[in-house]
């Protein structure tokens, strides 16, 4: 059993290593740190102050036992049984408490091969087994190389040189400052991002290295330190962009004694970021399906103008694919410029933002800027979109004013935060989309046209599915033998007799009209052939456009009774009724609020 005064060495070096683990494993993961002796009694638990609570409901408590008699079977108690490193998750565990989390364990082994006790690694499930186990069987040789140090007051320049190898290891900078500002320690990311050199920089004032007021001062007055601050630095000799984390070490008064500084450039932080939460262009063009004249006319454009740099307006009915085109457009751009690989592309509704938050959403803004912004600030999809391609998809729906900042950006190729003043340069190809006649919406005050001809550099139209009708057959097999394989199903055939009626029908819902139909007909089968198709029963009503109303009525009850019974034809189905009138469904909300028009569906008495 190991020492009072040894263990509380190790559980003190247990918790520094826990900064570099949370480096590597990345805040999404919480992470702990157990040492138990080799009675399995838990010495200490450091960690994450949420996640180290809901263990110690489990029963990982300091003081108490790990024992499967315990806490159930668990990969630390599995260790010191084995005398090997055990890994335990999920249903593994038989308390209710350790359902959600991963125990990865290690042995401890001073001289002569003495097990003195396990040091172990806890996160949620999610993270991965190799990754959690790699970090402990490090945590674990690094910490018994200390034991046998300790115990022969020799081997600390190996623990010493090994613990720096795991700290440089890590992409992200870091360093150390003590309460007299002094630099403990500065790996080598820190020295590069900052150009510093570490060696000669460690035992130095960190004020004097640099040419600008360090922002972790502050932290030793107030004992608050903070995650993922961005951070923008232009001194005379340093142009940083970074996301910066600093987190105080207090001693037991509560005084810091030093504070722990890691930081990422911001460029990086936001490559992660759109790896993660971006609109990965998952289509080519080898996913367009299609041998129609008008189809390999706009797929042969889009090819040509995918190779250059140039702003893309794609034209096309609701449903025609443009953002299928538009990744198409996107990969090809990848596949011919091998150095952008990584090229983010950012995908754009602009009907489905709300008015309030359109220009936020594009062009980020800066602390402070507005009430409800985000503490530290928050880049827009342009700047994340920097290095690829930024599709605005239903363009006509963003306001005039914004339009306005829009053609500056085009112009400028530069976006300002709301609430900044130092433009921050992009480099970004922009695709845009419309299904409506943009000259018309120029013509009606809605679109500013020297914005149409700096979007228009290239525009390719994407005809509608009637006026590529050959293309149906080859659809729908795809279509069937997609749904038929999410369905579980075996692969369907199509009669011709259904097929004929699919062809006959002008599809006004497009691509997306007939993939939602043949997915309906897919779920509905009892059998193997689909082999009947009726289209709608709205579809053989004359379109709203060609009803007779009266001459005399105002403009305004014009609209009011067209739109009121286009509704009633589409059972009250917005989405339908706004394809069919051609505009945007936030518009036709508004104008149904406007005119007082109640929704209503079949079954119940309607009313407008």
């Amino acid at each position: 059993m190991l020492a009072n005064g040894l263990l509380g060495s190790i559980a003190a070096t247990g918790a520094l290593i826990l900064g570099s683990i949370r480096l590597i494993l990345g805040r999404d993961h919480p992470v702990a740190i157990l040492l138990v002796d080799g009675d399995l009694i838990i010495h200490s638990l450091a960690g994450d102050r949420s996640f180290v609570e809901q263990l110690e409901v489990a029963g990982l408590r300091e003081g108490r036992s790990a024992a499967e008699d315990a806490v159930g079977t668990n990969a630390v108690d599995l260790c010191l049984r084995e005398r090997r490193p055990m890994i335990t998750s999920g249903w593994q565990h038989v308390c209710a408490g350790l359902m959600d989390v991963k125990i990865a364990a290690a042995p401890l082994f001073g001289l002569n091969n003495a097990l003195h006790g396990a040091i172990a690694l806890v996160s949620d499930a999610s993270v991965g087994t190799d990754t959690l186990n790699g970090l402990a069987l490090l945590c674990a040789e690094s910490t018994s190389a200390q034991l046998s140090a300790m115990e022969t007051s020799g081997n600390l320049d190996r623990m010493l040189v090994e613990q720096r190898a795991i700290i440089d290891s890590i992409s992200d900078g870091l360093l150390v400052v003590d309460e007299d500002g002094r630099v403990r320690h500065m790996n080598a990311p820190a020295g590069r991002i900052l150009t510093l050199n570490p060696e000669q920089s460690v035992g130095r004032r960190f004020a004097e290295l640099l040419d600008f007021e360090p922002i972790i001062a502050p932290i030793f007055r107030t004992g608050v330190g903070y995650y993922d601050r961005e951070l923008i630095i232009d001194s005379n000799r340093r142009h940083l962009h970074l996301i910066d984390t600093a987190i105080p070490v207090k001693d037991a008064q509560g005084k810091v004694q030093s504070v722990v500084n890691t930081f990422r450039e911001f460029n990086r932080a936001k490559r992660i970021a759109q790896q993660i939460a971006g609109s990965p262009a998952r289509y080519t063009f080898d996913d367009i399906i299609g041998t129609s004249d008008c189809l390999r006319q706009a797929i042969g454009d889009a090819r040509k103008a995918a190779l250059g740099t140039a702003n893309i307006l794609l034209n096309g009915p609701s449903g025609t694919g443009k953002e299928v085109f538009a990744q198409a457009i996107h990969s090809e751009a990848i596949h011919a410029h091998g150095d952008r690989r990584d090229a983010p592309f950012i995908a754009v509704n602009c009907a489905a933002l709300p008015r309030e938050l359109i220009e936020s959403e594009l062009f980020g803004y800066v602390a402070g800027s507005f009430t409800g912004a985000q503490k530290g600030g928050r880049p827009g999809k342009f700047e994340m979109a920097s290095g690829g391609t930024i599709f605005l998809d239903e363009i006509t729906e963003m306001p005039l004013d914004l339009q306005a900042k829009l053609l500056r950006v085009l112009q400028e190729r530069e976006v300002t935060r709301i609430g900044a003043t130092r433009p921050i340069p992009i480099d970004v190809r922009v695709i845009a989309a419309s299904n409506r006649d943009l000259k018309d919406a120029i013509a009606r005050r809605e679109f500013r046209e020297d914005l149409y001809y700096r979007l228009h550099v290239v525009s390719i139209t994407i005809p509608a599915l009637k006026d590529r009708r050959s293309d149906i057959p080859m659809l729908a097999t795809h279509f069937l033998r997609k749904y038929a394989a999410t369905a579980g199903k075996p692969v369907f055939t199509i009669s011709d007799t259904a097929l004929r009626a699919m062809t006959a029908y002008d599809w006004p819902g497009n691509v997306r009209e007939l993939e939602n139909t043949l997915e309906r007909l897919v779920v509905l089968s009892d059998g193997t052939e689909i082999r009947q198709f009726d289209p709608p029963g709205d579809a053989r009503m004359p379109p709203p456009s060609s009803m007779v109303v009266p001459v005399m009525k105002a403009l305004r009850e014009h609209e009011r009774d067209v739109i009121a019974a286009t509704l009633i034809h589409v059972d009250h189905n917005v989405t339908k009724a706004a394809e069919i009138l051609g505009i945007a469904r936030p518009t036709l909300y508004s104008k149904i609020r406007d005119y007082g028009i109640v929704l209503q569906r079949a079954g119940a008495d309607k009313a407008s």
